[in-house]
Order: C-alpha cells, then structure tokens, then sequence
C-alpha cells in the first residue's frame, strides 16, 4: 500500500500506460481522479476497480477547464491532491517539412502544454499541503529520433525540460516532480497495423529480449510518485530494456550476435 492515503491525478486512463497507472494506482492505496476523453474506454479502464477509490473525469486533457475540474474534484471530494500524471497525449505523425502549423499547435498543446497547465494548477495545492509529486510521461523520442514524429519529439523533449524546471523551482518546499520516457509499449495503439516481421525486427534491437508491457511503465510511475523516491526529483528515467544503450552496430555485428546466442543477419546482395 504505498500509495495509502495519497490522493492522485492521472490523465489518459483509457488504454495502455495510464490504465495501467491507474489500476496500480488503486492496488497501492490511492484514491484517483481519472480524466478520459472517450468514455467507452473509461468504462472498460473502470471496470472492476472500487467505486469510491476513482473519480472519473470524461473530458479532452488538453483543455484548461478540463484541469480545473480535475483539480477541483481532487480537493473537494477526495481531500487535495498528493500526486500528479501527465499521461493524456494525442498527436499527429508529420515529419519537419510536411507538419503544418496546426498539426504541430495542436501536438504541442496536448503533449507539452497540457502537462504544463496540470502542473501549474496542482503545483499550489501540493505545497498548501506541505509537498507532493508530479510524474510526466516524456519518451525515448526526446533521446533518439524517429522519422516522421517532429511535433512529438520536440513536445517529448519539452516535457523533461519541464520536469527539470519544477524540479529546482519547487523541490526545497516539498514537491519533487520527475519523468518516465519508454521505449516500444506493446498498447492496441502502438501494436495496430505491426506485422510479424516487423515484431521481429523490433524484438532484435532490446537487448531484454522483448518490448515493455504497460504493466513496466506503471511500475516506475509508482515508484517515483511513491516515498520510496523522497530523495529522487528532477530525473528522467527511460524504460526501455536497455533500447538507447545499444550501439546501432551491435545489431550487425556477427560476433556480438554470436555472444548473445542469435544468428547472423543476412542482408540482401547489393
């Protein structure tokens, strides 16, 4: 029960990691307000969790009344607010040249600006209470890239500039605040359209041997929201099975290959 009478915001329960973070959430002890866009995907995130552990919020996360409800349910119905999740996250796959400016507006809002005003309207009440802590969801994409993601990876890359901010600005009166940054999360999202090979080829560049679970991210959200993590702020810490530690020439390489017990790549005759 780490996070026994601990009152927490989570953002984008609806699949994946923040239904993930919200079920672990709930296991531990906390009382949860959840905010969901869709509300089909909040009943299916809700189902068999305690009714009066949860508060569910069906509303976009990006918008600036969606985060004073949220706030304002934690306060009033559960007591304040102890920890905060910025989970919630849409965006649109452009590379640089193609991204129009709305496309990249809109990314920018929902993945950066939105855990932005979350932490501005929580920040208050955590330290009225004498302290608290704010996880936000960056990812590996601010550490390595990937074509086609400009707007996401600039807002992921904002995300842990942020966290670093709150970190010094708040962190001497009690509010520690800190970001996960995953790789490859197996979700209905990221798995629609992978075919068998492409798993495959994702499967040869972890050197754990297979992609993270929700479940995995979950756990380090825990972790870092918990008291376990008192002496921890301003840190981003990647869930990745060891992704961006792997040197890209590994992955061809047939004696490194042969140590790790899989065969040699056959690359097509030029």
């Amino acid at each position: 029960m780490r996070l026994a009478n601990k009152v927490a915001i989570v953002t984008g329960v609806g699949q994946g990691i923040g239904r993930a973070v919200l079920h672990r959430f709930v296991r531990e002890g906390a009382r949860v307000v959840a905010v969901e866009w869709s509300p089909e995907a909040a009943e299916a995130a809700l189902e068999h969790l305690p009714k009066d552990a949860v508060r569910l919020l069906c509303a976009d996360a990006h918008l600036q009344s969606t985060v004073d409800e949220a706030v304002r349910l934690a306060t009033t119905h559960f007591g304040g607010v102890d920890v905060l999740v910025n989970n919630a996250v849409k965006y649109i796959e452009r590379n640089v040249v193609d991204c129009s400016d709305e496309e990249w507006a809109a990314t920018l809002d929902s993945a950066l600006s939105s855990t932005f005003r979350f932490c501005r309207a929580a920040i208050p009440h955590m330290l009225d209470a004498g302290g608290g802590s704010i996880v936000n969801l960056a990812s590996i994409n601010h550490i390595v890239a990937n074509p086609g993601l400009a707007a996401y990876t600039a807002a992921k890359g904002g995300v842990s500039a942020l966290t670093k901010q709150i970190a010094v600005e708040y962190g001497v009166r009690g509010v520690r605040c800190n970001a996960v940054s995953p790789a490859l999360i197996a979700t209905d999202r990221t798995m629609q359209g992978v075919s068998e090979h492409d798993m495959r080829l994702n499967l040869e560049c972890y050197p754990v041997g297979r992609i993270g679970q929700p479940e995995d991210v979950a756990n380090a959200v825990l972790f870092l929201a918990s008291d376990e993590a008192s002496f921890i702020t301003g840190v981003d810490l990647v869930v990745d099975g060891g992704l961006t530690s792997l040197a890209a020439s590994a992955l061809l390489s047939t004696r490194i290959r042969t140590w790790w017990g899989r065969p040699p790549i056959q690359l097509p005759d030029a």
